[in-house]
């Protein structure tokens, strides 16, 4: 299955983390239907085998990527010469670096992926940059951060444990800690016209990464506020996750009506009206177009899952 079949959008509305030394993790990855992987080279892999796993992402890479998901490498600040060269292969779509903390790290980054690339023959500017700012030194840096390289497509990944221990404040206590910092991230990112990986946050006091029941809810709540990016670390949350962030058939259904009623309503010179006893205006217009090019998208994000699945299964039969 060729690239020129991979849906037009960029998808992701699910995504599973793993450590790319854990064999078990990796082989199976492509079996779980999800929209995205970060091969992990960062905080999962303990020092003394940090060098034994750069010899791991090429066929890695080539492994994950058999179900039709996008594939991502986190890497380490401290050996971004050396994990960018073991992680720039066909079949990768961008880099992460975790802990980012000034631009010099990430013009260090762009300039190493752009020899990489030269190298071996993939077309400049393939690889894309995904920062995450995750303590309280990489919030203030921000504004540098965020224009520090044309590759950078993404910003965020404020939250989770390596904020808390910046922040020195408890995680699961049923409080949003991170509340100030993700906003400001997501003001920043917009400002400059980058994706933010915006995420609900739902009441969560287990800590628990495998609760199904969870991540539906909080991918709900996050697809309601505009977001469209899922993330996890267990295989259970990545189908409630994709449904989660999926438009169901009944506000896609609700979306084409307001649309069709708005077009009526353009086609008469009106500039708004009432559905129902529900005002529609252009606003009310985009937002539907927006959510019906968004649930064409998943459709054909997971139609492209599904055959490549049936091609590997054959292939392996």
């Amino acid at each position: 299955m060729t690239d020129s079949l991979r849906p037009r959008l960029k998808i992701h509305r699910s995504g599973l983390t793993m450590p790319i030394n854990n064999p078990r993790f990796v082989n199976a990855a492509w079996t779980r239907g999800c929209d995205g992987f970060t091969l992990d080279l960062q905080d999962s892999v303990p020092q003394s085998q940090k060098a034994y796993a750069r010899t791991l992402v090429q066929d890695a890479i080539r492994n994950v990527a058999q179900g039709g998901g996008e594939v991502q490498v986190r890497i380490n600040q401290a050996y971004i010469e050396a994990d960018v060269a073991a992680a720039i292969w066909p079949g990768l779509s961008g880099l992460n670096m975790g802990h980012t903390l000034t631009s010099d790290q990430v013009r260090l980054m762009d300039a190493c992926v752009s020899r990489v690339e030269r190298e071996r023959g993939l077309r400049p500017g393939t690889i894309e940059i995904d920062l995450s700012p995750d303590s309280v030194a990489g919030t203030v840096a921000s504004e540098d951060l965020v224009d520090s390289s044309p590759r950078v497509k993404s910003f965020g990944g404020v939250g989770g444990y390596d904020y808390a221990l910046s922040l020195g404040v408890e995680m699961f206590t049923g409080v949003d800690a991170f509340f100030y910092p993700r906003g400001l991230g997501s003001l920043i990112a917009r400002a400059h016209h980058k994706s933010f990986p915006l995420s609900a946050q739902v009441a969560d006091t287990s800590g628990s990464v495998s609760d199904a029941d969870h991540a539906y809810a909080q991918a709900v709540a996050t697809r309601k506020l505009g977001g469209r990016r899922g993330s996890g670390l267990h295989p259970n949350v990545v189908g409630p996750m994709t449904r989660g962030l999926t438009p169901p058939p009944e506000e896609v259904a609700e979306a084409e009506r307001v649309l069709a009623f708005w077009r009526q309503l353009d086609a008469e010179g009106e500039a708004e009206g009432m559905l129902d006893g529900r005002p529609v205006d252009r606003y009310e217009a985009a937002r539907a177009a927006e959510l019906l090019e968004w649930a064409k998208a998943c459709a054909e994000m997971d139609a492209y899952k599904e055959r490549m699945v049936a091609e590997t299964r054959a292939g392996l039969s």
